[in-house]
């Protein structure tokens, strides 16, 4: 089996959109044992998406469309298969009941033109599309395999994971596919693929790092006969990455990073008060975000002025910590303070961050200094103040369960 992969979406080839889907499918591909032939982009007219996809009918088994499946009139992709096939394109009445119950659900009355995405052709058995109103396809027809899925991503994610790979899985010699994403934080991509270099190189398993906003994800795709055998690689490349990553993991697939620092308070019983000056408030709303937020976050102020230049941004940001965390009554408190100078240009902007952390065992403090343009040096500022929250609570719990136990 080879394939091929075509987005579909005139805002693709105006330049308003990155075509993630098709580097995301590209690496899926390959982790499957798939050669990918090659990948285009098409706007929204049928005929030539309809010449697009008769291309790749000739040059692969297996075509995997994005895009293109919603209500309005210019979503042609089912129109364009259907006269790729000539077969006749009608509303399946189950699939229209689905999306009917979808906008229910959200106390919605479905727009009539929501009844186009649960049109179908006879070769085309649905996808379930759990988080959104367009069912996906999955057509099979004279040895080929065409596999149709939204263009938004995290539809698109979990409905190849969860529908597509398992009904391709036969064509490719069976047995079972399983993913697993380790989630770090604090090393760079290239520190993250150093340390455990030897292992993509040699492992059963693929390897794969990828840089993302909340750290370096380590993905592992795991092919095995069946399913039991897959899980135990996955497992046992995990446990191997984990001795090269140590304290930098702080999840695994749905984890996110609030999440994963909330759950050392709650491990801890600790209480967390926030103040930021001039960070843009960043680590609040990643810890705000998280359904255990009103547990255990019990205050956050956010200061919008420029900090001094006459005094020390770490001793401000120690006291700070100390004093947000009594005037709240809480466990703990985080301080963090940016300060942003002007540079010849914005993207030169000099930026000095100082975090301090105040737990029930110890205040620690840290210091950076960026230069770049003032949202950058904000980002990257709240991405190192959550790691080093992220340890310093680590760090503390284990102290204090030492003393504890003594």
């Amino acid at each position: 089996m080879d394939a091929v992969v075509l987005s579909i979406g005139t805002e693709l080839i105006d330049g308003h959109l990155t075509d993630t889907n098709a580097t995301f499918l590209a690496r899926e591909l390959a982790a499957l044992g798939i050669p990918l032939r090659w990948v285009a982009q098409v706007g929204d007219d049928l005929d030539w998406i309809v010449r697009m996809l008769r291309r790749a009918w000739e040059d692969a088994s297996l075509i995997v469309t994005t895009g293109g499946i919603g209500p309005t009139e210019d979503d042609l992709t089912r129109e364009a298969i259907a006269q790729l096939l000539a077969e006749p394109l009608t509303i399946d009445p189950a699939l229209l009941e689905e999306i009917r119950a979808f906008f229910a659900a959200r106390g919605l009355t479905m727009p009539e033109r929501n009844a186009k995405q649960a049109s179908r052709i006879p070769s085309c058995e649905p996808l379930p599309n759990p988080i959104g109103t367009a069912p996906g396809w999955f057509v099979r027809r004279d040895g080929h395999i065409i596999v149709t899925m939204p263009g938004v991503p995290r539809e698109m994610t979990r409905m190849w994971h969860e529908q597509a790979v398992p009904r391709l899985l036969p064509s490719i010699g069976g047995g079972a596919i399983r993913f697993r994403t380790l989630k770090t934080i604090g090393l760079g991509e290239s520190l993250v693929e150093e340390r455990i270099h030897d292992l993509i190189a040699t492992s059963r398993a693929r390897i794969a790092t990828y840089a993302k906003d909340d750290g370096v994800h380590v993905r592992i795709t795991a092919h095995a006969p069946d399913a039991g055998a897959a899980e135990r690689l996955l497992d046992e490349v995990e446990r191997a990455l984990r001795a090269r990553l140590g304290s930098a993991v702080y999840g695994t697939d749905d984890t996110t990073l609030g999440g994963a620092i909330l759950e050392l308070l709650g491990r801890s019983g600790w209480t967390l008060a926030i103040t930021e000056w001039a960070s843009g408030s960043r680590l609040t709303s990643l810890l705000a975000e998280e359904p255990a937020a009103g547990q255990f976050l019990r205050t956050a102020t956010i200061l919008t002025s420029q900090p001094p230049l006459d005094s020390s941004l770490e001793e401000v940001a120690r006291d700070l910590a100390q004093r947000t965390a009594v005037a709240a009554g809480s466990d703990c408190g985080l301080a963090i303070i940016v300060r942003i100078d002007p540079g010849p240009t914005a993207d030169r902007s000099v930026g000095q961050a100082a975090l301090a952390v105040s737990t029930p065992a110890t205040v620690v403090t840290r210091t950076h200094e960026i230069t770049s343009h003032p949202q950058e040096i904000r980002r990257r500022v709240g991405l190192w103040a959550a790691e080093f929250l992220r340890l310093a609570l680590l760090e503390a719990s284990i102290q204090e369960s030492t003393a504890t136990s003594t």
